[in-house]
């Protein structure tokens, strides 16, 4: 396989994540616990943010017991402070209908989908999802000509392959609909049912996406941001050089090294769902899909 001789590096400074729930989900999911939510920032503080320089945000939250995040609740006031601030928003959803989808084209400039690839997974991690509900809602949400970024977990249940295959298997039915594909890795987390274990090994996330990379040459795929962080962090974004298109809060040796190896340099500065505006190239020219 050929590498590929160009990367985005994606530094997140300027999208900030807002849960339309606080810090509560019913599902309270094995490999979360609702951790997460606790950082976020909450609606009442977007104005705020968008006077400290945040011009973007990611909309999500918890999901309620209908398995879908609030938007629909929240849709005047984000609505309003979309139009009267110029923002993006990147919503990331649970289920979705059809009673969303016009409420999402008012709001979403993109969305963010978890997608898991079989239904064992689903009810071993989420156990209250329903495995076909997710697809159909995915699949909805591409008829509709959205800018979906379907997101895929690595090592989701224990931090052991399990779905990753099938999920990406499924996905091939949308290629032609898709532009980007953004990879998680699981991360072991203070408080969740799944804290004990341990991230799947660099080897084999690598070996993995060098496969998904085969299926689907010409598509952006991200090493989005949550992976875990220290030595494991530093192993996994060197390995990916040259395998994906965009790396998220790279650290500081994995740029140096691009740099040393000539590869053709990109920085964006919001969340890695929204399309590269080709901003600050060191090389002089945008990155470019796989």
């Amino acid at each position: 396989m050929a590498l590929i001789k160009e990367i985005e590096f994606v530094i997140l400074k300027n999208t900030s994540s807002i849960s339309l729930t606080g810090n509560y989900c019913f599902l309270n999911c094995k490999h979360c616990g609702g951790h997460y939510l606790n950082n976020m920032a909450r609606i009442k503080d977007i104005e705020d943010l968008v006077k400290n320089g945040f011009t973007s945000f990611l909309i999500s939250g918890g999901l309620l017991p209908d398995g879908k995040v609030p938007i629909a609740i929240f849709e005047d006031i984000l609505y309003n402070l979309k139009t009267r601030y110029n923002l993006k928003y990147n919503v990331h959803t649970g289920y979705v209908d059809e009673k969303d989808i016009q409420i999402l084209k008012k709001l979403a400039n993109t969305v963010s989908f978890d997608l898991v690839g079989d239904q064992q997974t689903v009810k071993e991690v989420y156990e209250e999802l329903d495995f076909e509900k997710i697809w159909d809602s995915f699949e909805l949400l591409v008829k509709n000509d959205f800018d979906v970024k379907p997101h895929i977990t690595i090592g989701l249940n224990k931090g052991e392959f399990s779905h990753e295959i099938k999920a990406i298997e499924k996905l091939k039915k949308f290629r032609d609909r898709i532009e980007e594909i953004i990879f998680l890795v699981f991360i072991p987390t203070v408080g969740s049912e799944f804290y004990s274990y341990q991230p799947p090994k660099v080897s084999e996330v690598v070996s993995f996406l060098s496969k998904v990379r085969k299926d689907f040459p010409h598509k952006k795929l991200t090493l989005g941001c949550m992976h875990p962080k220290g030595k494991y962090r530093e192993e996994l974004q060197t390995n990916l050089l040259g395998i994906v298109n965009k790396i998220v809060q790279p650290i500081g040796k994995v740029i140096e090294k691009a740099e040393r190896e000539n590869y053709r340099i990109s920085y964006s500065y919001e969340c890695c769902a929204f399309p590269s505006y080709e901003m600050g190239d060191r090389m002089g020219s945008g990155t470019k899909g796989g």
